[in-house]
């Protein structure tokens, strides 16, 4: 389980679940994009909730490991998600080609080196 800190507040919920977050903080700032998100947390008796928050350029977010005992809540859909989230950094395959761009040749100028 790990504690996420946001702004004042403290939430706990599932090593998963932190790591999507962060991964999509990460994201978002880079893309100077903010965005709400929903993550499950778990309060300490089996009555799990969930918060929101917002995401994105300027926004602090720190995990840390909790001590949980018990069984851990299956929080893998809120997981699954956040990872559906169009701005989730996905890894391409080993030996996939970066798609590319097509270049505009109409604007070539030779005398300026192309450019």
């Amino acid at each position: 389980m790990r504690r996420i800190h946001y702004g004042t507040g403290v939430v706990l919920t599932t090593d998963d679940v932190a790591d999507v977050l962060l991964r999509l903080n990460v994201a978002l700032a880079n893309l100077a994009h903010s965005e709400r998100v929903t993550i499950p947390v778990a309060s300490g008796d089996s009555a799990n909730s969930s918060v929101d928050l917002i995401l994105g350029p300027g926004i602090a977010i720190m995990s840390e490991p909790a001590p949980w005992h018990g069984d851990e809540p299956d929080f893998s859909t809120g997981a699954t998600l956040l990872r559906m989230n169009p701005h989730y950094p996905y890894r391409r395959p080993a030996g996939q080609a970066q798609p590319m761009t097509p270049i505009d040749t109409d604007d070539w100028d030779p005398d300026l080196e192309g450019y």
